[in-house]
């Protein structure tokens, strides 16, 4: 009997494999209910995106590397509204605002280095999506240092 359950079990684990491994858009992440998980997620598959859009960039593919980098923007944007619709106060309740910072400071990093290395044609969309992550990087930062309210 244990030996059919597994087998069962294993069939399931099986059958779903391609699902899990496929990499999860942000439709999917906007599905998640819990705002600060939500958040964590978009980050999360913006460092990914950062990533192919580097692998992209650095093959000379310039499409979907600019695809990649709009994906990018737009996860920040949901962490960040994401992490506005808690309700929670960033000054009282830092932990999740500011680890959010924190990954947004560190994309900015990574993104003026892919731009030191992309081609001056893609400077611009580069350019873009800096204003855009800085924006995010800033509200996030505004939140946490404005006084108790």
């Amino acid at each position: 009997m244990r030996g059919i359950r597994l087998i069962a079990l294993a069939a399931i684990v099986i059958a779903n494999w391609p699902s899990a491994a496929q990499e999860s858009g942000l439709e999917q992440i906007t599905a998640i209910q819990e705002m600060t998980q939500r958040a964590r997620k978009a980050l999360d598959f913006a460092a990914a995106r950062l990533e192919a859009a580097a692998k992209a960039y650095g093959a000379d593919e310039v499409e979907p590397g600019r695809k990649a980098l709009d994906e990018v923007g737009a996860a920040v944007e949901l962490a960040v509204q994401s992490l506005e619709a808690t309700g929670k106060h960033p000054r009282r309740n830092p932990r999740h605002f500011k680890n959010a910072e924190i990954r947004t400071r560190r994309l900015l990093r990574q993104i003026r280095q892919l731009r030191q290395s992309a081609h001056m044609a893609d400077h611009p969309d580069i350019d873009r999506l800096i204003e855009r992550v800085e924006e995010g990087n800033s509200k996030l930062l505004l939140g946490i240092m404005s006084p108790k309210g």
